[in-house]
């Protein structure tokens, strides 16, 4: 994993106690296997947001897909 995805994806796991899963990995669909929910999804894109420094727009989430850490992190990558 790269620096970018290892954040998200410790935030993620810390933010949403997931422990040690082993279902739980960074191309895992974070909604249809139940690790996040929709008010989740705005705390990740939060995150991003003020850890990164960046704006995720509407039209980002319409656009990208960002469902799992791998997703998310490329989005993230892309407007570093």
């Amino acid at each position: 994993m790269n620096d970018i995805q290892q954040a998200i994806y410790d935030f993620i796991k810390e933010r949403f106690e997931i422990g040690d899963d082993p279902d739980f990995t960074p191309d895992v669909h974070l909604f249809d296997s139940g690790f996040v929910d929709s008010l989740g999804a705005i705390e990740i894109v939060d995150f991003a947001e003020e850890h990164w420094h960046i704006e995720i727009t509407q039209r980002d989430l319409t656009l990208y897909p960002m469902n799992t850490v791998e997703e998310i992190a490329a989005v993230v990558a892309a407007k570093v």
